[in-house]
C-alpha cells in the first residue's frame, strides 16, 4: 500500500515497505522516512504555537474589548439584539447573523450563546458554494434552535438547487430537528418542493403557529402539509399549492394571500374563513372543478382589504360576481389585463359608501380612460386614490380633468398619487378647480424631464399653498431640488 502526500492525494512518495536492498530499504527511502519524522515533529510544534496564539488572542481581545468590562450582561445582550434583531431573518450562511458575535472572543460567544432572543429567527437557504457543507447543516440548526430556549420561532426555508432533497438523501436529521421544535413554530415560510411538504409534520405537543407561508415554484407532484397537531393560523400565503394540500383549521384566519391556484379554490377559501379581513389574489387560474362554483354572492362582512393582480377578464368577472364585501375600505387592483366594467360596477354597489382607498393601474392595455372615469364616478366615498401607469391611456387625463368640474365627482378625495410617465398640463387643470386646491398630490416619475418653464409654474403653485410634490424613485423631491439650485441650468433634466 502506498503512502500519499498530505498535500496531494495522487502523488505517491514511496512504497510503504521498501525491500529492494536484500530486504532493507533503499537509501532514498531511509532519507525520506527521516524527513517525514522531522515534518511530524514540526507539525506538533506548529500546533503548539497555534494553541499559544489562540490563548494570546483571547487575552488581546480582553485587553481591547470596550464592551464587556464597561456594561452589565443585560445591557450587552440588549446591544447584541439590536445588532441582530429577531425580527430579521438570518441564514446560517448569511454574512450578518449572531454567529458573528461568537467569533469575536470567548466572552462574547458565551454571552451571545446565552441570549435566547438572538436565535428565534432562522433562515435556511444554503448557497451553491456551501453545497459541500450540507453534512454540517443539521448540527448547526440543532445548536441554533437549542440556544433559542423556549421562545417562539420564525423559520424560513428556501430550497435553492434542490439542496433540501440532497440533504435528505444523506440523512433526515434536519427535518427531525425542525419537527422536534414545532410546538414553538409561530411564523414559518417554506419555499420547498411541494412533494416534501408532508415531511414537516411536527410533533403532537400542540403549536402556536400564526403565520404560514407555503410556496412551490415549480409544477409537479404535491404532497400535503399536515401537522400532527393541526395548526390554526391567522395569516396564510399559498403559491402554487392548492387548498386540498393544506390541512389546517380555517376559522381563525384573518389574512389570506394566494397565487396560481384555481378560482373555485378561491371561493372555497373565502367560504371557510368567516373572520377574513384581508384577501390577496394573484394570477388566479380557471376552475379546477375540485370545488363547486357558488350560485349566489358569498358575503364577508369583516373583509376590509382586497388585492387583485394578473387575473384575466373572465376569471375576475366571476370573482366579482360571487363576492359581496359590504365593509371593504381598501382595494388594490394592478396588472389589469382587461376591465369588465359592468361586473365591476355591480360589485362596487355592495360597498361604494365605505371604500376609502383605491390603488389601481390605468395602463391602456388593461383599462381605457372612459372605463376608469366611469368606475371612479361610482366611488363617492373615496379619500385616497393611487394611480399607476406604465403605459397610460392619454384619454384618461383629459376625462379626469373634465370630470373634476362636477362637484359630484370624488367629492371627498383628499390625496391623489400618480406613479408613471410625467404629464404636466393635467396638474395645472386639476388645481384650477377651486375645491381641489386643497388636494394633496404626489407624482412619482422616472427617467423624464422637468423643463424650466414647467418647473417655475409648479413652484408658483406650491408657493400659493398647493400641496404638490414630484419625486423620483429615490423619493428625491425634484421641485425642492430645483428650488435650492442643486441643478442650476435653464433646462433641468432629472
Amino acid at each position: 500500500m502506498a503512502i500519499l502526500c498530505s498535500r496531494c492525494d495522487t502523488k505517491v512518495l514511496r512504497p510503504e515497505r521498501c525491500t529492494v536492498l536484500d530486504g532493507k530499504p533503499c537509501d532514498a527511502c531511509i532519507e525520506d522516512m527521516e524527513l517525514e519524522k522531522k515534518i511530524q515533529k514540526l507539525e506538533i510544534e506548529i500546533e503548539k504555537i497555534h494553541t499559544m496564539r489562540r490563548a494570546l488572542r483571547t487575552t488581546m481581545n480582553e485587553n481591547h474589548d470596550r464592551l464587556i468590562p464597561k456594561f452589565p450582561p443585560e445591557i450587552i445582550s440588549h446591544i447584541f439584539i439590536q445588532y441582530s434583531p429577531p425580527s430579521e431573518f438570518f441564514g446560517i450562511y448569511d454574512g450578518n447573523n449572531p454567529l458573528n458575535l461568537g467569533a469575536v472572543c470567548q466572552k462574547w460567544r458565551e454571552l451571545a450563546w446565552a441570549t435566547p432572543n438572538l436565535w428565534t429567527s432562522l433562515r435556511i437557504a444554503p448557497l451553491e458554494k456551501y453545497k459541500s457543507n450540507l453534512d454540517d447543516l443539521p448540527q448547526l440548526v440543532k445548536e441554533w434552535l437549542e440556544r433559542s430556549a423556549s421562545l417562539p420561532l420564525t423559520i424560513i426555508i428556501e430550497d435553492h438547487w434542490d439542496w433540501l432533497d440532497i440533504c435528505l438523501r444523506r440523512n433526515d436529521e434536519l427535518i427531525n430537528t425542525l419537527n422536534k421544535h414545532s410546538a414553538r413554530w409561530r411564523d414559518i415560510d417554506f419555499e420547498i418542493p411541494a412533494n416534501l411538504l408532508h415531511l414537516f409534520s411536527g410533533s403532537s405537543q400542540g403549536n402556536i403557529l400564526r403565520r404560514l407561508v407555503l410556496s412551490h415554484l415549480r409544477w409537479g407532484e404535491v404532497s400535503t402539509f399536515s401537522m400532527k397537531s393541526k395548526p390554526s393560523p391567522t395569516d396564510l400565503t399559498l403559491r402554487r399549492i392548492g387548498l386540498p394540500h393544506v390541512n389546517i383549521l380555517w376559522d381563525n384566519l384573518t389574512v389570506a394571500s394566494v397565487a396560481d391556484i384555481s378560482v373555485d379554490e378561491c371561493f372555497e377559501l373565502v367560504q371557510r374563513t368567516p373572520l377574513l379581513e384581508t384577501l390577496k389574489l394573484h394570477a388566479i387560474i380557471p376552475p379546477s372543478n375540485i370545488f363547486p362554483i357558488p350560485n349566489t354572492r358569498i358575503i364577508r362582512r369583516h373583509l376590509h382589504s382586497l388585492e387583485l393582480s394578473g387575473i384575466n377578464k373572465k376569471t375576475v368577472a366571476g370573482l366579482l360576481d360571487s363576492l359581496s364585501l359590504p365593509s371593504l375600505q381598501q382595494w388594490k387592483w394592478t396588472n389589469i389585463t382587461s376591465f369588465p366594467l359592468d361586473n365591476v360596477i355591480s360589485f362596487v354597489g355592495c360597498f361604494s359608501s365605505r371604500l376609502k382607498t383605491l390603488k389601481i393601474g390605468i395602463d391602456e392595455f388593461g383599462i381605457k380612460g372612459h372605463q376608469a372615469i366611469t368606475f371612479l364616478s361610482h366611488l363617492s366615498s373615496l379619500v385616497f386614490l393611487v394611480l399607476s401607469a406604465a403605459n397610460p391611456d392619454r384619454e384618461f387625463f383629459s376625462l379626469l380633468c373634465a370630470s373634476t368640474q362636477s362637484p359630484l365627482f370624488l367629492p371627498h378625495l383628499q390625496s391623489l398619487e400618480y406613479v408613471g410617465i410625467f404629464h404636466f398640463p393635467w396638474l395645472l387643470q386639476i388645481f384650477a378647480v377651486p375645491r381641489w386646491k386643497t388636494l394633496r398630490v404626489k407624482v412619482k416619475t422616472r427617467d423624464h424631464s422637468l423643463y424650466h418653464d414647467e418647473t417655475k409654474l409648479l413652484l408658483e403653485l406650491v408657493e400659493e399653498g398647493i400641496d404638490l410634490s414630484i419625486v423620483n424613485e429615490d423619493e428625491t423631491d425634484l421641485l425642492q431640488e430645483y428650488k435650492e439650485g442643486m441643478v442650476a441650468r435653464p433646462h433641468l433634466t432629472v
